[in-house]
């Protein structure tokens, strides 16, 4: 039987679109902590707030305006967020506060939360079912390739002290994002009416999808951990004198998450999640001890190769099984709580890991992050990976 294809000229639009959102939030990540101290004077915990209001901006927006996506319509609020983003990425350049920076960071998080929430969706939609775990996996590849440009300009910009200039990086990628929306041809779901009823309600039940919290507290715990590499790698490469290797720590993590990814979703079709999630878990943890402990170059770009495996595989795949459960016409409910619920690690991450960082020195730190990886195995463990476990057992018997 002949595949159903992914890579449709719709699917290619979208993945650019998301990939010029993400560069913007990798290449601001990298340099918003160094920014609000240079300028402002900030400490480690008040820049690590400046880091982290982005994320949880995007948490607040996902979770009231998720649920808009379908009433309103993908195309439509995809272009109204990728110009307001536009619009927003160019207030940076009058900041001139940090209580005002503090401000910008909160609803242009807001913007690109519900931005990324309709990425996802219209994939989402895009993808032939009996292909979804590879095409969200082809889709979140576009995040790859912003992972891998996004933090290599953004060092290089860093530190050359250009700030201006990486805030025009941000206005110029969601310009980009906005014209390539207008050109997108999206599949709108037809609502009934109870359904436009249901969408338009604030109860808990409609603002969120209530399968999909269960694996986002997962995947929170486990990118909290992410989040400390996110938000604190120039100071930590400066305090280790790695500065070079970290202009190319990226590009390995770039490296693993594009091996990863190309590969994976694949298999995860054929052969469930524990296959690949297991491994993730394990190279993420290996990864991070690396990471937390070396002092030579080679090893720590190593390290990003192998954290950018885990890290590419656990969202992908933990996203997958949450939107496979979901109904059509509540993608993106699914997405934006799944993503919502993720967030929260993301963004309290770089704001209680500055904390620490004033009691404990980077290696420890980074020790703490490792372990994250093992408490959010387990609870994936414990909320799906023993069922699926038991269900490949299952398979298997009747085979």
């Amino acid at each position: 039987m002949t595949k159903e294809p992914v890579f449709t000229r719709d699917f290619i639009i979208n993945m650019a679109i998301t990939m010029c959102c993400s560069l913007n939030y990798f290449t601001l990540l990298i340099n918003i902590v160094g920014f609000a101290t240079v300028t402002y004077g900030a400490t480690s915990t008040e820049a690590g707030l400046a880091a982290g209001l982005y994320v949880l901006g995007g948490l607040v927006s996902r979770f009231f305006l998720g649920k808009y996506i379908e009433l309103v319509g993908r195309k439509k609020m995809l272009v109204i967020t990728m110009s307001l983003s536009a619009l927003m990425s160019g207030t940076y350049f009058f900041a001139s506060s940090l209580e005002l920076l503090y401000l910008i960071r909160l609803l242009h998080g807001m913007l690109y939360g519900i931005g990324s929430s309709c990425g996802t969706d219209i994939a989402a939609k895009l993808i032939p079912a009996s292909r979804r775990g590879e095409g969200i996996g082809y889709h979140f590849m576009s995040i790859t390739v912003a992972m891998a440009v996004g933090p290599l300009l953004g060092m290089y910009l860093g530190d050359i002290g250009d700030y201006n200039g990486v805030f025009s990086v941000g206005l110029v990628m969601y310009t980009v994002a906005a014209l390539l929306a207008l050109v997108l041809r999206v599949p709108e779901e037809e609502l009934t009416e109870e359904q436009r009823k249901e969408a338009r309600s604030f109860a808990f039940g409609n603002l969120v999808e209530k399968s999909a919290i269960p694996l986002g507290l997962t995947c929170m715990v486990f990118y909290f951990g992410y989040s400390g590499v996110l938000a604190f790698i120039v100071e930590y490469t400066v305090e280790t004198a790695m500065e070079e290797a970290a202009m190319f720590f990226y590009l390995s993590v770039a490296a693993g998450t594009f091996v990863s990814r190309i590969t994976t979703g694949r298999i995860y079709d054929m052969h469930g999640p524990n296959v690949i999630l297991i491994p993730g878990y394990l190279a993420f943890l290996v990864g991070m001890l690396l990471f937390a402990t070396t002092d030579s170059p080679e090893v720590f770009l190593a390290s990003g190769f192998v954290i950018g495996c885990g890290i590419s595989i656990i969202f992908a795949v933990c996203q997958t099984i949450v939107v496979s459960k979901s109904p059509a016409h509540r993608y993106g409910v699914t997405t934006s709580t799944f993503s919502s619920v993720n967030d929260l690690g993301t963004g309290f991450g770089p704001m209680i890991l500055g904390t620490l960082l004033t009691v404990m020195d980077f290696h420890g730190m980074y020790l703490v992050c490792a372990m994250c990886s093992i408490i959010s195995f387990a609870m994936y463990w414990c909320i799906h990976g023993h069922w699926a476990f038991l269900a490949s057992r299952r398979k298997a018997r009747d085979e």
